[in-house]
């Protein structure tokens, strides 16, 4: 089940959510139930063997991708 990163234009909070189905109607702000939030682009990050050990990407979930 894929996570969706979102925003509550009420109160400002970040959160994800693990959803089938990122345009549920019942998608509201854990932190004041408001149903006014906007889906993020979410980040992540990916590493190579040629890679150096640092990330542009920025990702805090701690996964490398290994390889």
């Amino acid at each position: 089940m894929p996570i969706y990163e979102y925003t509550c234009n009420a109160c400002n909070e970040i959160f994800a959510l693990l959803q089938w189905n990122p345009n549920e109607k019942d998608t509201a702000c854990p932190r004041c139930g408001s149903q006014n939030i906007k889906k993020l682009l979410s980040q992540f990050s990916c590493s190579s063997s040629a890679d150096s050990g640092s990330s542009s990407g920025g990702s805090s979930s701690g996964f490398s991708g290994g390889g």
